[in-house]
């Protein structure tokens, strides 16, 4: 009889990230609505990704504008709206799974008949707000083999345009933010 401990441990881990994303979700959204709010503590909750919550850094009356940290280290969620030589356009999102996925759906389905998502996973993108992040000198991209969607290849970043084509902008990734800059693209497999 084969072991259930690994079965166990991925869904433990699966319903953390689950619960640390739906309560990203609620408290994100509310904050990108209003046009003054509170700077976050270097050592608060995630709000999305799996790291701190994004920082913002006041700037004084008077003072010099000083850029605010976009997204505080750790990984991160979304789509990319453009992609430069030294910049990436991301569109932050909250990738749900399990419970957490079949209350969204429901909650932006009212009058379906299916009680959760399709594949289990459900993307919210309630805010429009694009993030502008620098790109580490050696960031890499981690895509999906065309052929075989279940192997990874490494490519440079400045490949994503060429490898996805016009699948680029519906395709999620994830990104890695260290120092205030993106050093890994990583291509999310969709069923």
């Amino acid at each position: 009889m084969p072991s259930r401990l690994p079965r166990l441990l991925a869904a433990t881990g699966l319903a953390v990230t689950v619960l640390t994303l739906a309560a990203a979700c609620s408290q994100q959204s509310a904050k990108d609505k209003t046009a003054a709010s509170p700077a976050a503590t270097p050592g608060s909750t995630a709000r999305f990704g799996d790291g701190p919550a994004p920082a913002v850094t006041p700037i004084a009356t008077g003072a010099a504008k000083t850029p605010a940290v976009l997204l505080a280290d750790g990984r991160w969620p979304g789509f990319i709206a453009d992609l430069g030589g030294e910049t990436v356009s991301m569109d932050l999102v909250e990738f749900l799974t399990g419970d957490a996925a079949a209350k969204a759906w429901k909650k932006k389905n009212p009058t379906s008949e299916q009680d959760s998502p399709d594949n289990d996973y459900f993307i919210v993108n309630d805010n429009t707000k694009l993030r502008d992040l620098p790109l580490a000198s050696t960031a890499e991209a981690v895509v999906l083999a065309a052929a075989n969607p279940g192997t990874e290849k490494t490519i440079a970043v400045s490949g994503l345009k060429k490898h996805l084509g016009d699948q680029l902008p519906d395709t999620m990734f994830w990104f890695t933010v260290q120092q205030g800059k993106v050093t890994k693209i990583e291509q999310q497999f969709l069923p």
